[in-house]
């Protein structure tokens, strides 16, 4: 818009000149005419119509003419300066004015950048008067909001996991201390319970390491085209038999075209099982299905017969840590990074997660290819 402009005004600048100069002249000629004498003046018209003046009015220019001829060819050169004159100072003043329009946005512009990197994430930039500007400015403020909210989703993460790693690290402390003072028995059973306190907060470490590769280039790698069914037939069956008779899983598996990481998908696929089986195990079987939608879009299902989850936090089970207190507090042992994680590896699929409840009692849980 700015190169538009200053070429705008380059013609405008031409234009005005030629017809300034060129009416400089008529008037400086004018006006030099209008000074002779009555009888001059008619022999000068008389010359330039081509016809032969009077000899008295021809002796009263004679004496005139190398002045007014000398006055019409100066007028030329004094208006193309004069007139260039004038318009250089006006194109000038619109040169500053554009320069300060400009300017003064940049200058606001890099006052907002050295806030942003001395970590005021706070900061907003009023838009420039040229639509480059204006763009700038709007990516700025956006940045500056991505940059603020990571850093409040960043403080939260750190205060939750401090939060969730000191409860299994009092209990290691204490009993260590107490096995060390001779006031807990160092029992194997004692010692299989730190186990499991150790294994947990190993879980947890694995699964904010997953977290932490959210969104990176090497997060999902290795996509292949397969069929979901497959892979879900298989790790629904290794899954029931590692929970035994606790619960029971139905499947209705029809072939699902879809590029996947087989790795990341089945780690998804595992935690959208344990989910359903940690608070929904026992009310019913699990049902899950995969196939086709209207829309041509390859999809998986898992639905149980649960409670099913309170209207007011359907969104809220993708934050980090987030637990029901459902089922008189089943499901609080787990570390609330399940659909967190689940949510990821779909992103990474550029596939689309939703959950919610049915209609007839429960919760499913989707993932849109």
């Amino acid at each position: 818009m700015t190169a538009g402009l200053v070429a705008v005004i380059q013609l405008v600048t031409i234009a005005l000149l030629y017809v300034l100069v060129d009416w400089y002249i008529d008037h400086a000629e004018v006006s030099a005419l209008d000074a002779l004498p009555p009888d001059a003046r008619t022999a000068w018209e008389s010359i330039n119509r081509g016809e032969i003046p009077d000899a008295n009015a021809l002796a009263a220019l004679a004496p005139l003419y190398p002045q007014l001829e000398e006055a019409t060819e100066a007028s030329p050169v004094e208006g193309v300066l004069g007139v260039g004159f004038v318009l250089i100072v006006f194109t000038s003043g619109i040169g500053v004015v554009l320069a300060y329009r400009l300017v003064a946005p940049l200058t606001r512009l890099t006052a907002a950048a050295e806030k942003i990197g001395q970590g005021d994430f706070e900061v907003t930039v009023e838009a420039g008067a040229t639509k480059e500007v204006e763009a700038l400015a709007i990516t700025i403020n956006r940045m500056a909001s991505e940059l603020l909210a990571l850093e409040t989703r960043l403080k939260f993460n750190t205060r939750a996991v401090a939060h969730e790693l000191r409860t299994p690290l009092t209990v290691l402390q204490g009993n260590l201390q107490g096995m060390t003072d001779g006031v807990i028995p160092a029992s194997e059973e004692q010692l299989r319970a730190l186990l499991v306190q150790t294994q947990g907060m190993s879980r947890l470490v694995d699964q904010l390491n997953t977290l932490s590769l959210a969104g990176t280039i090497n997060f999902v790698t290795a996509t292949t085209a397969t069929d979901l069914a497959l892979h879900v037939s298989d790790t629904v069956a290794l899954f029931q038999t590692s929970a035994g008779d606790s619960v029971d899983f139905r499947t209705s598996l029809r072939p699902a075209p879809a590029k996947i990481d087989p790795d990341r998908f089945r780690q998804a696929l595992l935690a959208l099982l344990e989910n359903a089986r940690k608070y929904a195990g026992d009310c019913g079987p699990i049902d899950v299905h995969t196939g086709v939608n209207e829309a041509g879009q390859s999809f998986i299902c898992v639905r149980d017969k649960g409670p099913g989850l309170p209207d007011n936090v359907q969104h809220s089970s993708f934050d980090m840590f987030w637990r029901s207190e459902r089922l008189n507090g089943r499901g609080l042992s787990g570390s609330g990074l399940g659909l967190t994680i689940v949510k990821a590896i779909a992103e990474g699929h550029n596939s689309r997660l939703e959950v919610g409840n049915n209609p007839d009692g429960g919760a499913y849980t989707k993932i849109t290819f």
